[in-house]
């Protein structure tokens, strides 16, 4: 019985751009490029969460397709992830970034919905990244995880019409519709 090889970044560092998967546990897993709907999330949480204002952008980086070593055999490219500057005070150029997240932000779509509830968000579990949101742009929901105990713990899912100031950003409130753009007619 043969033992199945871990993956690591040196396997795929050299890779074109388009062929980069992630990887977790030592597994390749290849991203299908996102759909426009999904595109446009990320945007629109980037602005909503960069237009908050001099305090966000004061105290942290927000940064899209950032890839980020967890672990050896862990390499992981989230849509968005945010970094408290009293942590990473200057932008760096390691790549991978060999530091995890304060926040991490998935957008979800029909071909990433499982990977990232379940693949992905184990894997910021036992990073120890303190806060996962998921986003569904179709649905037009926001659902906010805390990470307690090592555990994920759901702090709510919220939707248009919702304004308030969630985690990690409190204090800074948004309208959960302004992360979505305008509604479709």
């Amino acid at each position: 019985m043969s033992e199945e090889r871990l993956w690591t970044w040196e396997d795929i560092v050299h890779l074109p751009e388009q062929e980069m998967p992630e990887i977790i546990d030592g597994k390749p897993y290849y991203r299908v490029a996102p759909r426009m709907r999904h595109s446009v999330a990320a945007w629109e949480v980037s602005a909503a969460l960069l237009g908050m204002g001099p305090p966000l952008r004061a105290g942290w980086w927000i940064l899209a397709d950032l890839d980020v070593r967890l672990g050896p055999n862990r390499v992981v490219r989230p849509d968005l992830c945010g970094y408290r500057k009293e942590r990473l005070p200057e932008p760096v150029d390691d790549w991978p970034l060999p530091l995890s997240p304060d926040w991490v932000c998935e957008i979800l779509s029909p071909t990433n919905f499982r990977y990232d509830r379940s693949t992905k968000g184990k894997v910021y579990a036992e990073a120890g990244i303190p806060w996962y949101w998921l986003v569904d742009a179709k649905e037009r929901t926001l659902e906010v995880w805390e990470l307690a105990g090592g555990r994920w713990s759901v702090l709510g899912c919220f939707g248009d019409d919702e304004k308030l100031a969630l985690p990690p950003f409190d204090g800074l409130e948004f309208e959960v519709g302004q992360l979505f753009g305008a509604k479709a007619g």
